[in-house]
């Protein structure tokens, strides 16, 4: 499974459907009867990794299913160059999953199809996300995910609420809630963020909660509100993907809201939650982008010093209205700026972490890692998936995944935190990992 976390989804569904239909799932591809692989499309650098992961999969000499966003954009026009793929089943096509792989393989006879109330975890532990839509319609110039995933659509309440109750039955103790644009969530459907998140906040095994992908100028106070400190409140972790800081690229992306609003919902947010940890995305060599626009975007990170950012350079993609915009920016200025963005943020990073040196927080125990003799571990601090670093848990005494305990940072880097254990807070119900070393 490639690409994102909502990607990660669609792959935990279709091997639900899979083994509700009676397939085995193989760990290693060399002992599989076929290979599926889901790809992502979202920039080059997915469509390039789309392409070296068949390639690399072709080598078994088993036949492969490709499904995603490359083969919903790109199957047709690479079918033919492609002939170790059997069945290419593009994203707008899963409803149909049964009948395609029953046509590409006369030796099957699957039925029924993809449940988005039956998921089989990729990683099995006690944190999860839970994708509340599917689509965008912002409509920035840079991305092709409205053409690819299409229009904004919110997973019905009901429906969301069924796999709330099944993930707390089963364990999970960090929920993080994705989509295409999160902060839309619920405009189409009579309901909102807002309401979902109630409903959230009353799983009172949920320890964790976050948003990520929020879009800026999308978020009522009311949703603010719930970052609040109190007994039921929001993880204090905000993703913001802002992309730029410049009035002028920010108009040119087709982006709604102006610096100066970002930086009053960030004072905002910050008044209602002064130990918030904020995380955002900056693009850098968007077309037209001057080296005034550039020194703006940085003297904004200097301002706002977040406690993580993500950062890429802008890749013309087909299809997008910027892909034909004329003052495209040269590679090399935009590696370097890339690398002058990413230095700054570096040290901001670094300097924040150093101050978290002596603090406690509560840990969730997620595995262990051999190399460091040491287990991992998620807080309030970071996102799923060590997008933005990782926790480092030292502990005396055998942990379990799923254990809950207090922890104290001893030591920080760049962008991974070393805590050291300072009490077990709650052990788990169902352990699965024990203590290695």
């Amino acid at each position: 499974s490639l690409g994102c976390a909502k990607n990660l989804v669609d792959s935990e569904e279709i091997i639900s459907f899979l083994k509700r239909s009676g397939a085995t799932i193989v760990p290693d591809p060399k002992n599989a009867d076929l290979i599926f692989i889901n790809t992502c499309a979202f920039i080059e650098a997915a469509k390039k990794e789309a392409i070296d992961t068949i390639l690399e999969m072709a080598k078994y000499g088993k036949p492969l299913v490709v499904l995603g966003c490359f083969a919903q954009r790109y199957g047709k026009a690479v079918a033919s160059e492609m002939p170790e793929v059997k069945c290419w089943i593009p994203f707008g096509t899963y409803g149909t999953i049964a009948q395609q792989l029953n046509a590409a393989f006369p030796n099957l006879d699957l039925s029924g199809g993809i449940d988005a109330t039956k998921r089989e975890f990729a990683y099995p532990g006690p944190e999860a996300y839970l994708r509340i839509a599917e689509g965008c319609n912002d409509f920035c110039t840079f991305c092709a995910i409205p053409y690819i995933r299409g229009r904004f659509h919110s997973v019905p309440l009901p429906l969301l609420e069924r796999q709330m109750d099944d993930m707390e039955k089963g364990g999970i103790r960090s929920l993080t809630l994705i989509a295409q644009d999160t902060s839309m969530y619920g405009r189409d459907i009579g309901t909102s963020l807002t309401a979902l998140v109630q409903k959230c906040l009353q799983h009172p095994r949920f320890n964790w909660v976050k948003l990520m992908y929020l879009y800026p100028d999308e978020i009522p106070d009311s949703l603010i509100e719930f970052y609040a400190d109190s007994e039921h409140s929001l993880t204090p972790y905000f993703d913001l993907p802002l992309q730029h800081a410049s009035d002028h690229i920010l108009k040119r992306m087709n982006r709604r809201g102006r610096e100066q609003d970002y930086v009053e919902l960030l004072d905002k947010v910050r008044t209602k939650r002064p130990d918030i940890v904020l995380r955002t995305t900056m693009m850098v060599g968007f077309p037209g982008e001057t080296d005034e626009d550039f020194e703006e975007l940085l003297r904004f990170v200097e301002k706002e010093k977040f406690d993580h950012l993500g950062a890429f350079i802008y890749n013309r993609e087909e299809g997008t209205p910027a892909y034909s915009f004329k003052d495209q920016v040269p590679a090399k200025i935009k590696k370097e700026r890339l690398d002058a963005l990413m230095k700054l943020q570096a040290g901001i990073s670094y300097s924040l972490n150093k101050a978290r040196i002596g603090r406690k927080y509560k840990v969730l125990i997620t595995g262990y890692d051999a190399g460091n003799l040491a287990y991992k571990g998620i807080s309030d601090l970071f996102a799923p998936d060590d997008i933005d670093g990782k926790l480092y848990v030292f502990s005396d005494d055998p942990l379990s995944v799923g254990d809950i305990v207090e922890a104290e940072i001893v030591n920080a880097s760049v962008y991974d935190l070393d805590a050291k254990v300072v009490r077990v807070l709650e052990k788990a119900e169902r352990p699965t990992t024990d203590h290695i070393g």
